[in-house]
């Protein structure tokens, strides 16, 4: 009986295993959002700089309302919020401030993205010229994090393509 129970859970065990592992052995088959803190974001704008990431830029979000992008063109990094949802729409303003206090550009534009209210078409943009280095857009996106979504260093956050 005991030998029964403990084939049955080695059998369990390798699929699951299994299942989980593509044909190479090396990939799960799931796959999991990397999830980083603040102290981490540094290390994430490396990859970003040096084409490790699959897209030109990330996102970190830790409920998804709180999504900021980081984008890299010709080796200067900037600052997205796309409004997708409603619950997004009142850190419009507050991201606005942030960027008027902080003397940093702010321009609307668009990506065409469907956002899921019906009040407009295209999802806004709101893009943080920065046109800098990765050293200074972590300071600015943990800033931002900070000011304007109230996340902290301990908060979780997925890094999202």
């Amino acid at each position: 009986m005991k030998a029964g129970i403990i084939i049955g859970i080695l059998a369990l065990i390798a699929v699951v295993y299994f299942i989980t592992r593509k044909s190479n052995g090396n990939q799960p088959l799931i796959q999991v959002a990397r999830q980083i803190q603040l102290g981490e974001l540094e290390s994430v704008m490396t990859q970003l700089r040096y084409g490790k990431l699959e897209y030109e830029f990330f996102g970190i979000t830790s409920n998804g309302i709180d999504c900021i992008y980081f984008s890299e063109n010709n080796g200067k990094i900037n600052i997205e919020f796309e409004v997708m949802s409603n619950e997004q729409k009142p850190y419009v303003e507050k991201l606005t401030n942030f960027a008027n206090e902080n003397g940093y550009q702010i321009i609307k534009t668009t990506y065409g993205n469907q956002p899921h209210y019906p009040d407009l078409k295209e999802a806004p943009v709101y893009k943080i010229e920065l046109n800098t280095n990765k050293k200074k857009a972590t300071e600015v996106g943990v800033e931002i994090m900070k000011t304007v979504f109230n996340n902290n260093e301990s908060t979780i956050f997925e890094v999202v393509p």
